[in-house]
């Protein structure tokens, strides 16, 4: 590679530099305490890996966001009144809540609870933040800025 071939005409990187050598010492003890600089398997503490993960699937942003903002402990059916309220559809059929409801208690609400982002008890039907719900926030934030951009994209595209 040469200087050319580089946006601003700067020498290109050295390939024998020491790796994450311009990155601060605290984010390297960060990606080090999630064992991104090891091979080693995750210890479970919190990574944000784990929490991107989970903030995937827009289900579970919901989830995260309405314990934050109404938590520290909802239930069920109140969860499933702020969907159908961010809803856009304006659809609330006895079939689409039964649908709804099946995905949070059976795939959702499970891979939050065992991560340990909440505490869902069927039986009672609450879901209750824990102490890594509130970690979450700053990625919440991300993936749904990243959603908002995404969207506004795909607008964009479609005009």
């Amino acid at each position: 590679m040469s200087r050319s071939d580089t946006p601003d005409g700067a020498a290109p990187p050295s390939t024998d530099a020491i790796p994450f050598d311009d990155v601060a010492p605290a984010t390297i003890r960060v990606l080090a305490d999630c064992g991104v600089l090891s091979d080693e398997p995750d210890r479970g503490e919190f990574c944000p890996d784990s929490a991107f993960k989970l903030l995937a699937h827009p289900g579970r942003r919901i989830v995260v966001t309405h314990l934050l903002s109404a938590g520290p402990t909802v239930t069920l059916s109140q969860l499933l009144d702020y969907v159908f309220s961010q809803s856009d559809t304006g659809s609330e059929s006895k079939a689409t809540r039964q649908e709804v409801t099946q995905a949070f208690t059976n795939r959702h609400l499970p891979k939050l609870d065992a991560e340990g982002y909440i505490s869902y008890n069927l039986e009672q039907q609450r879901i209750t933040a824990t102490a890594k719900t509130a970690n979450m926030k700053p990625y919440l934030a991300v993936a749904v800025l990243q959603e908002r951009t995404t969207d506004s994209g795909r607008e964009a595209s479609d005009q």
